[in-house]
Order: C-alpha cells, then structure tokens, then sequence
C-alpha cells in the first residue's frame, strides 16, 4: 500500500528513468561549471597567502585573530560570491582546480607547522605556494567555465 502511495506509476518505463537521471545530472554539471566572477579569483588568491603569511607575526593571540578574521572573509566572500552566482556550496568539476586548490590549502597548513618549527623562510616559501597553486588552479577553472 505505501509502495503504490510513493510514485504515481507504480512500474517506470527503463528508458524515461533513464533520461530523467541523464537530465538530472547534466543539470547538476551545468550548475557546477558556471562561471565564476574574475574578481574572486585573485581576492581568494591574496586571503590564501594572507593566511598562510600570519604565521610571521611574533604574537600568537595576534596571529590567531587575524587567522580568524581573514578566515572568515574568505569563507563570507566566497559564500556571497556564490549566491550571487545562484549556488554557494557548489564544488566546481575542474578536477586541475580541485586538486591544486588542496594544493594550496596543504600549503596554508603547511605554514602553521612551520610556525610552531620556527621556520619562518618555510612561512614565506608556502604563502608563495598557496598562491601560485591557487592562481594556476584559478586559470584552470576559468579556461573550463569560459568555453
């Protein structure tokens, strides 16, 4: 009784499913590869860098305000920025994107290890690399969103 309540055709026709989950996931990719603003690539770029460059500040309760703060710039901007753009939680499919973006987040991480080593050349060397791993990942994904 609950079966026949769940779907107005108890049997589906193989090929109209089929379509529907085809329709389903182009809609998805579709949403998933909309371009995003230029301006928000260079601004995620210099928070990534302002955060992994925090660690050079000689005050820890400092350091972890302004790691806080920026922290959360990046994710309000990012959440505004999507929003506009109709779907904030949205990962974009550009796998480049994806991977040197954990790229760059491995080298924000990378300089709190070095913060607690005492490197601080090892700071300067991984704000580079967040950068630089973020902006090539920023030309990736607006090559394969601007088509």
């Amino acid at each position: 009784m609950i079966a026949d309540m769940e779907t107005i055709n108890p049997n589906p026709d193989p090929r109209e499913a089929a379509a529907g989950l085809d329709a389903a996931a182009g809609a998805r990719r579709a949403v998933r590869d909309r371009p995003w603003p230029v301006w928000l690539y260079p601004i995620n770029a210099i928070l990534l860098g302002g955060l992994a460059l925090a660690g050079l500040l000689h005050s820890s309760m400092l350091a972890t305000f302004v790691v806080l703060i920026i922290g959360i710039a990046l994710a309000a901007l990012n959440y505004w920025a999507g929003r506009l753009m109709g779907a904030p939680f949205v990962i974009p499919t550009s796998t480049g994107f994806r991977i040197l973006g954990a790229v760059s987040g491995a080298f924000v991480i990378g300089s709190l290890f070095a913060r607690a080593a005492g490197l601080e050349w090892v700071i300067v060397v991984c704000a580079i690399g967040a950068v630089a791993s973020y902006g090539l990942g920023s030309i990736l994904h607006y090559r394969s969103t601007h088509r």
